[in-house]
């Protein structure tokens, strides 16, 4: 299977494993249950906009929810909600529920990851397609995050 992000993480030498599923998924409990993995392991990516179309994107495990509270003051944005179904299929070409947290997709935005979802050794995330997700390292995700702000951006869910 090739995806934008097969592609991107093919590009920067960074080894994955494909996990095809049985049926398409578009919600991290689905993804846990099809790639036979831990909810913790999944990585959730969201994309959030503030006042005058500013984007932001977020990065959490699957476990938890996006604590909207730090991640506006942590961003500087007052005002920030969830980019909607429309504005994540038409404006970024994303399919809802199959985001990555890495490649050109997330490039040019302020990215905020949860300090938690470096907490597995091995995670998951989304492949670019609802049909596979990618296995991967945390060190890997880690050094591909690297231009991202960490903290605490989580609370459990």
């Amino acid at each position: 299977m090739k995806t934008y992000v097969t592609d991107f993480l093919d590009s920067v030498g960074v080894p994955y494993k494909v996990k095809l599923h049985e049926r398409p998924v578009f919600t991290s409990e689905d993804a846990a249950r099809e790639r036979g993995v831990r909810l913790s392991q999944i990585v959730k990516t969201m994309f959030l906009v503030g006042k005058e179309d500013t984007i932001v994107v977020a990065v959490v495990p699957g476990h938890k929810k996006l604590d909207l509270k730090k991640l506006k003051k942590l961003s500087g944005h007052k005002s920030l909600q969830f980019m909607d179904k429309e504005g994540i299929e038409k404006k970024m070409g994303l399919v809802v529920g199959a985001m990555a947290p890495v490649g050109p997709i997330v490039e040019g935005f302020p990215v905020f990851v949860d300090r938690s979802v470096f907490d597995q050794e091995v995670v998951d995330i989304s492949s670019g397609d609802p049909k596979a997700g990618l296995e991967l390292s945390r060190d890997d995700l880690r050094k591909l995050l690297k231009h991202a702000t960490v903290a605490e951006i989580a609370k459990e869910g």
